[in-house]
């Protein structure tokens, strides 16, 4: 089987390491290597680190003096990776069982894969462990700009980059993380990915995220101006780099900003109908600044391609009319 370099970056989550680092070991493949890539943790997480490695000899640990941030630890995982396959796994994270092997056998039969992803999986909350989770075998084969074009008509809101299975190879090719994107970096890194060749999705998870208190980001997603902003940085840091040479770039680019905008359209609506009119107001006005045509039609397009669109809509509505009868 080929071989595969996991980095595992840290910070201070030493309790959470050991499951992280089990979840790799146990899955079926003999030619693999854990980088665990501590960032300066003040908790006991270099200890359990150096307990990890003497249990096992693919393990090995760098050690950052100082904090660096978390684009420095996954960019030196990227220059630090040998293997054939490369991917970074946070050390809160788990790789659902047994998924590695059988992502691997779909990109040896798919050399024009330049990555794979899965699903958006169940998440585990706190320091409870996964249970059993059906995972459906089925995958997908798209070119990369199917892919991209995809990932601008639903501006990436269901996918899960936080975990890529790269070719060593195209990732180093691709380059690293950008640090100017605080916090939808993997998605950038994805549609630049999509650039070098197609793309494997499979039907399952190839991560099981771990929500708890000190998730990086957990409280700023409940700001849904903030996702969407973020949405659109990312997309204008691919176009204005990588993907200005796609064809129908300007076209694919102004796609993305138009269903942003009409997101944000319907997440005011939320917002007045739910009584939050200053963040309905804001979510409203950078409607109009991205989607200008809302302010005369409003984008009901939008609720027919989201999933649960209706259904949330008439939650919203049904529990105001209660909260005020």
């Amino acid at each position: 089987m080929a071989s595969v370099d996991i980095v595992i970056p840290c910070y201070n989550y030493g309790r959470f390491l050991p499951r992280s680092v089990e979840s790799v070991l146990s899955q079926n493949v003999r030619d693999l290597r854990i980088i665990i890539i501590d960032n300066a943790s003040t908790d006991d997480s270099v200890e359990v680190a150096q307990r990890l490695m003497r249990m096992d000899s693919r393990i090995a640990l760098v050690r950052h003096a100082v904090n660096l941030g978390p684009h420095a630890s996954f960019n030196e995982g990227i220059d630090l990776a040998g293997a054939d396959y490369f991917m970074i796994l946070c050390a809160d994270d788990l790789l659902a069982d047994g998924v590695l092997s059988r992502a691997i056998d779909i990109l040896e039969v798919c050399p024009q894969a330049a990555f794979l992803l899965g699903a958006e999986g169940r998440p585990i909350i706190g320091d409870q462990e996964p249970g059993k989770q059906r995972h459906p075998s089925g995958w997908r084969l798209t070119s990369g700009h199917r892919f991209i074009e995809r990932c601008c008509r639903t501006y990436a809101q269901d996918l899960a980059a936080y975990a890529i299975l790269a070719r060593t190879r195209v990732q180093k090719e691709v380059g690293h993380y950008r640090a100017s994107l605080t916090h939808l970096d993997d998605v950038e890194l994805a549609l630049r990915l999509a650039c070098e060749g197609a793309v494997v999705e499979i039907e399952s998870p190839l991560v099981i995220k771990r929500l708890h208190a000190d998730n990086l980001s957990e409280g700023m997603w409940q700001d849904r101006k903030f996702d969407l902003q973020e949405r659109e940085r990312a997309f204008e840091s691919f176009f204005a780099r990588e993907g200005a040479s796609l064809p129908g770039s300007a076209r694919l680019h102004a796609l993305s900003k138009r269903r942003i905008g009409e997101a944000a359209y319907w997440s005011a609506a939320s917002h007045f109908v739910r009584g939050h009119a200053g963040q309905g107001r804001a979510l409203l006005h950078y409607a109009f600044a991205l989607n200008p045509l809302s302010m005369l039609i409003p984008p009901i397009g939008h609720l027919y391609r989201t999933k649960g669109a209706f259904r949330r809509v008439s939650s919203v509505v049904a529990s105001r009319l209660g909260g005020g009868a």
